[in-house]
């Protein structure tokens, strides 16, 4: 009996942003099992005397993964296993299609990392997607779906994908994106954003992320037009615009060493603009009227777009004098005045453990078990001018990391051996990540980032994961602990009561069905190549206990 190798203790943080007294957190990152007890069971955890805890209290935090009998080469089947699931049936099973019309752009932004493609030439650049390539590119997607592959949605990308000159390229492929029923959303510096307004209605694009970098002239030598006029004001003028015409605005603000001081002064002009952000119950009310109306085969709802903003690091190579880190950013925003918790929701990399230990504290499914830090290790296709494909949008136009191409005569695309490695790319696989408490947390890192700092795409990268999840799960589980005064029960079981404390549990434990499975059904599940017999039997282990969550899985 021992505590589990991807066990995290940290302390248990209240809404006044001071530590609770007596309590700590503990979260085991594997199984994603996240309690709250006494700090007293904490300190019996750090120094591995688990026969000093009570019976029923030892008990229960063994069913839950925090302790274990397994030795480390067990727990790391059981990661394997759980990473294996998931990249066949879940991380195989779709395709998220981005499409550039062009590498073109009519900005010239100094920290772009694309800026390669400046190197090519206006002709090179100008070169939109033919109308043949289009029709190549959807037949191919289509034979996807065909195959199983789960296809729900389309991202505009580029250069930039809403210049003006480009928009019968766009309507050409917004129709037939529509024709497939696909989702639309996109990436855009918004600066042209006004000549497309009546095609986002008519296509009912939903979402789309435009990028300011600070207030006024801050924003317009970083976001540079390449003619050299101001680009700041016309932005939020278009993005006023389009959130009247019910398109939700994601604002990213990138963020570096000539930025970060001005982190305050954007803040407070976006608030005196009006540009004020939905919260988190406006988009869930709005997301059941529109789930509900699609059930019906009624219309979408009509409402005002949605609007938020967020801060990102520039990623730099650690040696530029204008790096900052992502707590950097943080403490920039923080000193904005923003609460903790919203602060979280505003920086980029710090949103993403707030979402998904929020998801797992709903217990209405088992934490996520993801191992692949992003679309590029699953379904994202990035889908060039000229039909070549690339695994990550950081990567389009480097055609020696290109994956694969669009046949199209035929229709289809056809990948190279850098695909299948793309896929190998997951913390399950990556030989320092088996092992890390933060397998399922921090899931190998950002592949550019990993190029950057060690040469390969293909190794593994930290960044500030530790520190993140550190800041962010204290405060996170520390609120819902204050709501629920959870030192009693909360919504799921709890252990019997003894003379010292009970674990309050805060999500679902993956422990559980994973020693349902049998040694037979675990070979079967490490060795099959067909999903349906996968399926099935983590189905009747109980894994996925969703209707539709279990649709989705199947892809």
């Amino acid at each position: 009996m021992r505590v589990s190798t991807y066990e995290i203790i940290l302390p248990l943080i209240g809404t006044d942003d001071k530590e609770i007294p007596g309590k700590a957190l503990l979260v085991n990152g594997l199984y994603g099992a996240i309690d709250v007890v006494d700090e007293s069971v904490a300190a019996i955890f750090r120094e591995g005397e688990l026969v000093k805890l009570p019976f029923a209290l030892r008990e229960r935090l063994m069913v839950r993964g925090h302790i274990t009998r397994k030795d480390e080469e067990g727990e790391l089947a059981d990661a394997k296993l759980l990473g294996r699931i998931w990249n066949k049936l879940v991380g195989h099973a779709a395709t998220g299609p981005v499409i550039l019309p062009t590498y073109d752009c009519n900005f010239r932004c100094p920290y772009c990392f694309e800026r390669h493609r400046l190197t090519r030439g206006q002709e090179w650049l100008g070169h939109e997607m033919k109308p043949e390539m289009v029709e190549a590119v959807f037949a191919a997607l289509q034979k996807q779906r065909d195959k199983g592959h789960k296809i729900n949605s389309v991202s505009l990308y580029g250069g930039e994908p809403l210049l003006k000159e480009n928009k019968d390229t766009v309507r050409n492929i917004c129709e037939h994106a529509k024709a497939m029923d696909l989702g639309l959303s996109g990436v855009t510096n918004g600066y042209d954003l006004d000549a497309y307004i009546d095609l986002l209605e008519e296509f009912e694009v939903s979402q789309l992320q435009v990028t300011v970098d600070g207030v006024g002239a801050l924003n317009d030598c970083r976001r540079l037009h390449r003619d050299g006029v101001p680009t700041y004001d016309k932005i939020l003028q278009n993005v006023k615009l389009a959130l009247d015409h019910g398109v939700d605005i994601n604002l990213r603000v990138n963020t570096n060493g000539d930025n970060i001081g001005g982190v305050k002064a954007l803040i407070e002009d976006l608030a005196a603009r009006g540009l004020q952000e939905a919260t988190p119950e406006e988009r869930e009310k709005a997301y059941k009227e529109a789930q509900e109306a699609k059930k019906a085969g009624k219309p979408k709802p009509k409402r005002k777009g949605f609007f938020s903003y967020y801060f990102k690091a520039v990623s730099e190579p650690a040696d530029s004098p204008t790096k900052v880190t992502e707590r950097q950013v943080m403490d920039a925003i923080l000193a904005a005045g923003i609460p903790p918790l919203e602060a979280i929701r505003k920086q980029s990399q710090y949103s993403m453990p707030m979402n998904g230990l929020t998801a797992a504290m709903k217990q209405e499914d088992y934490p996520s078990f993801a191992p692949s830090f992003c679309g590029a290790e699953q379904g994202m296709l990035c889908i060039a001018p000229d039909g070549l494909l690339y695994s990550c949008w950081d990567l389009v136009a480097m055609e020696e990391e290109a994956v694969g191409f669009t046949d199209e005569e035929a229709g289809r695309f056809f990948f190279n051996f850098s695909k299948a490695k793309w896929r190998t790319r997951t913390a399950d696989l990556m030989k320092p990540c088996q092992t890390c408490p933060y397998i399922f947390i921090c899931r190998g890192g950002c592949a550019p980032e990993a190029h950057r700092n060690h040469g390969s795409y293909f190794r593994e990268n930290c960044g500030e994961s530790k520190e993140i999840f550190a800041f962010v799960a204290p405060r996170v589980v520390g609120k819902k602990w204050e709501e629920t005064k959870a030192d009693a029960n909360v919504a799921s079981r709890s252990c019997a009561r003894t003379s010292a404390s009970c674990a309050s549990e805060f999500s679902v434990s993956l422990a559980g069905p994973v020693s349902r499975l049998t040694e037979k059904e675990r070979e079967t599940l490490m060795t099959s190549t067909s999903q349906k017999e996968m399926f099935d039997i983590i189905k009747e282990a109980g894994i996925f206990f969703s209707e539709e969550k279990e649709e989705g899985k199947q892809g």
